[in-house]
């Protein structure tokens, strides 16, 4: 089992990792795996699961940093299978007035997305929590929870990221813009309108 905690205004939201024993290949039997999600405040607890949640699938290429004389340097395309991250943080916290969200893996790496990109309204797409990639599902691929974004035309393009996110947001090889270091992995924590200060950590339960 592997939990986390996050700081959320006045809540607490915790996430779990639980894998139930799985019985051999030969069984037939695939092992469950559940990823709730507990808000708690100083009066009640709640509860997610981001395996009852609907997912959506989709195909996206992301650009890396340029080559030679601003030569793209596009990745092999993956097709990920995941959980909005809209639709995880309408059941998580109020967002009225909320203006970004901040997605924190265990090891401290973080990305920050604005209301408008959590509302799918950039060239960034659909942002998702990508729970399987290529058919690969979350307990045989390490890097679930993912930060994937899923634009229409399945590129995604350094100029979609500066566009969307601006250059502060931006993520950047060196000097030069790259998407791939947006892909947050093992993300346990999602933090509302992040100040700069310290981020949560397992410690911190």
């Amino acid at each position: 089992m592997v939990c986390a905690a996050v700081l959320i205004g006045g809540a607490v939201v915790l996430v779990l990792l639980l894998r139930s024993p799985s019985e051999s290949a030969s069984d037939g039997v695939v092992e469950e795996v559940r990823i709730p999600v507990r808000v708690v405040d100083e009066e009640h607890t709640f509860d997610l699961d981001l395996a009852v949640f609907p997912t959506v699938r989709g195909r996206v290429a992301y650009e890396g940093p340029s080559q030679g004389d601003g030569e793209e340097n596009w990745k092999a395309s993956h097709v990920y299978e995941g959980v909005e991250l809209r639709a995880v943080m309408d059941q998580a916290a109020d967002l009225d007035g909320v203006e970004s969200v901040s997605a924190v893996a265990l090891d401290g790496w973080h990305k920050t997305l604005s209301a408008a990109v959590l509302d799918g309204d950039t060239a960034c797409g659909t942002a998702i929590l990508a729970l399987s990639v290529d058919g690969e599902a979350s307990e045989g691929w390490e890097d679930a929870p993912m930060l994937v974004f899923l634009p229409e035309d399945e590129r995604f393009s350094n100029q979609d990221m500066l566009d969307a996110l601006g250059s502060d947001r931006a993520h950047y090889f060196g000097t030069l813009p790259s998407t791939t270091g947006l892909m947050v992995k093992g993300i346990r924590f999602l933090v509302l309108d992040y100040d700069g200060g310290s981020l949560p950590t397992l410690d911190d339960l």
